[in-house]
């Protein structure tokens, strides 16, 4: 629970630090500048999703697995990294310029510098966090996500106070927060003597092979969670998008406690000798993960129409229905990212794959046939039925694969309220 403890408190002054980086874009950018934006970061972020080969998910699995030492690890996977960043890079320049064809000059322009210097960083920083959340150094993990928006912030400010907020600046600021993340993560790997430059090439091979099966599900899952933006980019306009986003940030804030529950779990399921033992621990942060989920979701619905027009300004007043539409879905997608989990550390990866097809085919059907009639409204229900369906695609997955069944999984245990009540003593002390 002391770890769990650690990671809720960071999740919510990330969560903070998301409102306000959230509310400065929002009220400094208005809904053109703040869909601009966002359409800079998209292409080059879906593109290192599909390229990255779930190798994130397969140094967390060898590291907390213990497969092999964290030198060799960290060695071994940012030479990988290396490789990828350059493939992806001349990847983007031949792909997504047709992307942004019918976007603004600023789009355009911005989005050239951007590839160069996101894409490295990016996955230098993800590496040096999973390094520490895969050997269980939850401080140190909690410690270098948040800098990533702390810096952003920080870098938000600096710009502002120099008299330059503009969509450029607001992109730089999250790629130098990312980059203070990262250096802050490598200082503390060397202290730590987890950094190496040698390559092992049977790690490689491990690591390759492992991202490989899971990188399907992952790929068609990242497709499935932003063809909805996608949409809105390619179809609609910046201010639309400016509009959908902000509901997006909202609506997925609970998200954020969810990512930290599935974060603590997955080493955690993986690291148990027997399947029995796997499915207790996985049925027991499953439950609490539903929990959170719903209650915030709730408690977000209600207040959005006030807080949403509030924070961000009269000019996203409608972002608020847009935000309690999406709410639907949350508890549906947090089930879900643990049911992933849980395949995951039973090493059943492939079966992610189909499961998210077919929540990626009932998202890309409910667009077709809601965008054109209902715009933003109608990409925000298409992303309900899209959790909806890859919930119940991941459940049979789940029962097929491993012989669980799942509803039993969700039903509260004595284990559950023993653990709510040492947390409650604990807080009263």
């Amino acid at each position: 629970m002391k770890d769990m403890s650690i990671s809720f408190v960071t999740t919510i002054l990330i969560q903070i630090v998301n409102i306000l980086t959230g509310l400065l874009a929002a009220r400094l950018l208005l809904p053109e500048g703040r869909g601009e934006l966002a359409e800079i970061m998209l292409w080059p972020g879906l593109l290192i999703e599909f390229g990255i080969l779930a190798m994130s998910d397969a140094l967390l699995y060898r590291a907390a697995t213990r497969a092999a030492s964290p030198r060799t690890l960290f060695a071994t996977v940012m030479w990988i990294g290396a490789a990828l960043a350059i493939v992806m890079t001349v990847l983007a320049y031949l792909i997504i310029p047709h992307m942004i064809s019918g976007d603004s000059q600023v789009v355009r322009d911005a989005t050239g510098w951007y590839i160069v210097l996101y894409i490295p960083v990016y996955l230098f920083a993800l590496f040096v966090a999973t390094m520490f959340q895969g050997h269980l150094d939850i401080v140190a993990w909690n410690v270098v996500r948040a800098l990533v928006g702390l810096g952003y912030l920080g870098f938000i400010v600096g710009f502002y106070v120099a008299g330059s907020s503009s969509v450029e600046t607001f992109a730089i600021a999250y790629i130098a927060g990312t980059f203070v993340s990262a250096i802050v993560g490598l200082v503390w790997l060397m202290r730590k003597g987890w950094v190496g430059w040698k390559p092992d090439l049977q790690v490689a091979r491990a690591l390759v092979f492992y991202g490989a099966r899971v990188h399907v599900g992952e790929m068609v899952n990242s497709l499935r969670q932003r063809v909805d933006q996608m949409a809105v980019s390619l179809w609609l306009t910046s201010s639309d998008m400016g509009l959908y986003v902000v509901a997006l940030t909202v609506a997925n804030g609970p998200m954020i406690l969810v990512n930290t529950v599935a974060g603590v779990a997955f080493p955690k399921i993986s690291q148990a000798p027997t399947a029995e033992e796997k499915l207790r621990i996985f049925g027991m942060y499953l439950r609490l993960a539903m929990a959170l989920s719903i209650a915030s979701a709730a408690g977000l619905a209600v207040l959005a129409e006030y807080l949403v027009p509030l924070i961000f300004g009269r000019l996203f007043e409608n972002s608020a229905t847009i935000c309690q539409i999406m709410l639907l879905g949350l508890p549906f997608f947090a089930a879900k990212l643990m049911f992933i989990q849980a395949l995951n550390a039973f090493d059943r990866s492939l079966a992610i794959g189909w499961a998210e097809a077919a929540g990626l085919i009932a998202a890309a059907l409910s667009l077709y046939g809601l965008l054109p009639v209902f715009g933003i409204y109608g990409a925000a229900w298409a992303l309900v039925v899209a959790n909806v369906v890859a919930l119940a695609a991941m459940a049979a997955s789940l029962n097929r694969q491993i012989g669980a069944r799942v509803l039993p999984l969700f039903r509260p245990t004595a284990e559950d309220f023993a653990q709510v009540r040492r947390l409650a003593a604990r807080v009263r002390r």
